[in-house]
């Protein structure tokens, strides 16, 4: 099976497609930096534009500031590919973290395995363009607690219920008190200025609100 070259920010969907497959083209060199879905013999490619990434690495930037101050210990694992033969289906988040599970992944040297290890505390998804597979009842079927999605320029909070349903929420359970309206807001205005700059921003606004409740 060949992919082709894949246009920015296109989406390719392959119908009946085996895990074999589907393990075998994922592996493969060339295409590393291609985002696949797998779901029980669907198979979709995408690659990321700029935007895409820009958005995703602006929120990063934005959790990575937040932990360092508030001295909460974590671990990204980005676009890490995650995969559950048992259950047919894969994907690579836009962006992950462990964070209650940090310590239970630490010194795992090899990749995640989901049958043994939990899966991410949280995961980033930028919607640009909607893939055609449903991505949400993936990380439902892996249990992946929480689910931030940044959607027509809003950071929407999903929380994953006890029927495995996600449910919007207003806070986040994984990073506690994290501003998400504020955050929201600073990746908005991301066309006024640098990511250093908005990362340096968004620093002292943590300082001067820990210090405004101190």
């Amino acid at each position: 099976m060949s992919t082709g070259a894949i246009a920015p920010e296109s989406r390719v969907l392959l119908h009946n497609a085996t895990w074999e497959q589907y393990v075998q083209i994922r592996d493969t060199d060339d295409n590393r930096n291609t985002r696949m879905t797998f779901d029980r013999g669907s198979l979709e490619f995408m690659s990321p534009t700029r935007l895409h990434e820009r958005l995703r690495m602006l929120i990063g930037r934005c959790i990575d500031v937040w932990v360092e101050e508030k001295q909460i210990s974590v671990q990204g694992c980005g676009s890490t590919t995650f995969r559950r033969e048992d259950l047919g289906r894969g994907l690579e988040p836009d962006h992950c973290y462990y964070i209650r599970n940090e310590s239970v992944v630490r010194d795992r040297a090899e990749e995640i395995d989901l049958t043994i290890d939990p899966p991410p505390d949280l995961v980033i998804e930028i919607d640009v363009t909607s893939s055609s597979i449903n991505r949400f009842a993936i990380y439902a079927a892996f249990g992946v607690p929480e689910i931030w999605r940044w959607h027509k320029e809003s950071l929407q909070l999903f929380i994953l219920d006890a029927e495995r349903k996600y449910i919007r929420a207003a806070a986040s359970s994984a990073l506690p008190g994290f501003p998400i309206d504020h955050v929201a807001q600073l990746v908005k205005d991301r066309k006024f200025g640098d990511e250093t700059s908005l990362a340096r921003e968004f620093r002292a606004w943590c300082q001067q609100s820990g210090a405004d409740r101190g």
